[in-house]
């Protein structure tokens, strides 16, 4: 009875254990989310911002061509409500971050240019759709940063997915329409991602620093 019993209880806790090994496996490398005051506040992002060592991808905003809601301008462009998505979350952005020391690129496609303008302003076009995008995505972002300012890239979710992947995270988030990836150059002038946000996620109210 006793052995029977002592069986169970070495079942029970190898079976606990291969479960939270899966979870450690599964959660190992994934990107953090920064839904929260708290952990905008913990990743240290305001102090990275300030001394301009920030990197940040957005994703255009809904696309007009996938859509029925109506479009903005061409159907090659972002929707009416993706506009007004980006140009609120473009407010929220600027009451968290100056943009005075940041540098701003776009992706020439027509969302990319749509979803810069309404959320940010002006930014420099890049060269086409690729200029920073796919397995050399981290020579591509550091040859556009320039030291002690921050730089930001209105791009595509399959870029942001290239960041994620070539930073050793796993593939595992697919970018919403307007989501936000973080990542910062590193004194070894490498890049490490720091957190992602989904457009909804973004805290109304910045943290009290």
């Amino acid at each position: 009875m006793i052995n029977t019993s002592l069986s169970k209880a070495i079942l029970i806790v190898g079976f606990i254990g291969a479960i939270l090994f899966v979870y450690e496996a599964f959660t190992r490398n994934a990107v953090e989310n920064l839904d929260s005051n708290k952990k905008l506040t913990d990743s240290g992002l305001s102090e990275d911002w300030k001394s301009g060592n920030i990197i940040l991808l957005i994703r255009h905003e809904e696309r007009c061509d996938r859509s029925s809601n109506p479009c903005l301008g061409p159907d090659n462009g972002i929707t009416v409500s993706g506009s007004e998505r980006a140009k609120e979350a473009g407010i929220r952005l600027k009451t968290y971050f100056k943009l005075d020391n940041t540098d701003i690129f776009t992706s020439p496609m027509t969302r990319t240019v749509q979803t810069s303008d309404v959320m940010l302003g002006k930014a420099s076009l890049l060269s086409d759709r690729e200029a920073i995008c796919g397995s050399d995505i981290i020579d591509k972002l550091l040859k556009h940063k320039t030291a002690n300012r921050n730089l930001i890239v209105v791009t595509h979710n399959t870029c942001m997915k290239d960041l994620i992947r070539t930073s050793g995270h796993k593939h595992s988030w697919s970018p919403e329409y307007g989501s936000l990836l973080f990542a910062k150059t590193t004194s070894k002038n490498e890049i490490q991602i720091v957190g992602k946000l989904n457009p909804d996620d973004f805290p109304k109210h910045p943290p009290q620093i």
